[in-house]
């Protein structure tokens, strides 16, 4: 099993004003150290919610006028209000379908139901079934996420130049964003259920269509919040959902041992050691810094703020404990290992790092946590 800690270890070295930026970016926090920021369902929920004024509010602010920095300061824009999307989606609408945002259910419901009409997704009952089902029979034929990784082409054994060749089309495929995007729509107008989210649903475009045309912001509405709607966040869904478990090595069986099941999660890590002594030379260390800093702020910090929002660095914790602290969930799976649980494993790296493990292509192939295990489902 691979160290908790190893690489998040070697960044303790670090100015003490950097380290709480290097628990949020890794997702694992220093053993020993204070926990700044006590969170709690509502704050996950309010950040969220600021993430996306804040994108669109930036965006606008691009857009008029346009100039040079438009173009980047949108693509940030974009990042920001599609990260809050998602952070409301994959945080705060998945704990109220566990009926841990709020103690009650009734409130579980409705903000479920409102942030789903809001983002055009699965209404509150049809998605809740489907997720415990996920959680009943994870990546097996039952599993809806497993159904439509295959639907998209994802299929095990694939090669490593397979499998980013299957990435890059999927995620760029017109067809595949039309049929996701058309699917929710039809979750929404066509099958709503029941009849008071069909209600909601009407209301909500009934609303932003006179919006529109009483303000005109037709283009500022298509660029500043249906494009993150719609491909922005689909194409970080897909990558989520791929990047969500080990989807192969037990052949889809819906009959797992708890050991097995633990296997199917990792946590997904995100980050890498700081340059070692070893790098000899001013200008060698200092070009190894370079890039390090790079990695972290730009490759690991967009994969946080865009794809990888929240707690979802620590799924493998839900899975174990779903009843947890999860708005904690960094020091409670820490603290969960220190104590001396063998529950976890987990993955360093980056998004490709943590792609190429859930697909088990290239050396992850041959290199399955536990030995016994090595082969099966592929």
């Amino acid at each position: 099993m691979t160290q908790a800690v190893q690489p998040r270890e070697t960044m303790g070295r670090l100015p003490r004003l950097v380290q709480p930026y290097l628990t949020w970016v890794t997702g694992v926090p220093l053993d020993g150290t204070y926990q700044l920021i006590r969170w709690s369902p509502n704050k996950a929920g309010v950040l969220g919610i600021i993430q996306i004024i804040g994108g669109i509010a930036l965006g606008a602010w691009a857009m008029h006028p346009l100039a040079a920095v438009s173009i980047p300061t949108l693509i940030l824009a974009t990042l920001l209000t599609t990260g809050g999307m998602r952070r409301l989606d994959v945080v705060v609408v998945h704990q109220t379908l566990h009926r841990m945002f709020a103690k009650s259910d009734r409130v579980n419901r409705v903000v479920g139901e409102l942030i789903t009409t809001v983002m055009w997704r699965t209404p509150y009952d049809e998605n809740r079934r489907e997720h415990l089902l996920h959680h009943q029979f994870p990546c097996s034929m039952k599993d809806a996420d497993t159904r439509y990784l295959l639907s998209t082409g994802m299929r095990p054994g694939m090669s490593r130049r397979e499998y980013r060749r299957y990435i890059w089309s999927a995620l760029l495929s017109p067809s595949h964003h039309w049929t996701f995007f058309s699917g929710r729509i039809t979750s929404n107008f066509v099958q709503a259920k029941p009849r008071y989210r069909l209600v909601m649903s009407l209301a909500f475009l009934a609303m932003t269509i006179g919006f529109l045309v009483l303000t005109g912001y037709w283009v500022e509405y298509l660029v500043l919040w249906l494009l993150p709607l719609s491909v922005c966040f689909q194409g970080a869904t897909f990558l989520y959902t791929h990047t969500e478990h080990r989807w192969w090595i037990f052949s889809n069986a819906e009959k797992l041992t708890k050991r097995e099941r633990d296997l199917l999660t990792f946590g997904r890590v995100c980050g890498e050691p700081v340059p070692g002594p070893e790098i000899e030379g001013a200008g060698d260390r200092a070009r190894a810094w370079l890039v390090w800093w790079f990695r972290m702020l730009v490759v690991h910090s967009s994969y946080r703020m865009f794809v990888l929002v929240g707690d979802t660095v620590q799924h493998d914790l839900h899975h174990i404990h779903p009843n947890c602290d999860w708005a904690n969930s960094a020091y409670v799976r820490s603290e969960d290992i220190a104590t001396g649980s063998d529950r976890y494993s987990e993955v360093w790296g980056s998004m490709v790092d943590h792609l190429h493990e859930a697909g088990m292509v290239g050396p992850s192939r041959d290199q399955v946590l536990v030995p016994e295990y090595a082969g099966e489902g592929r």
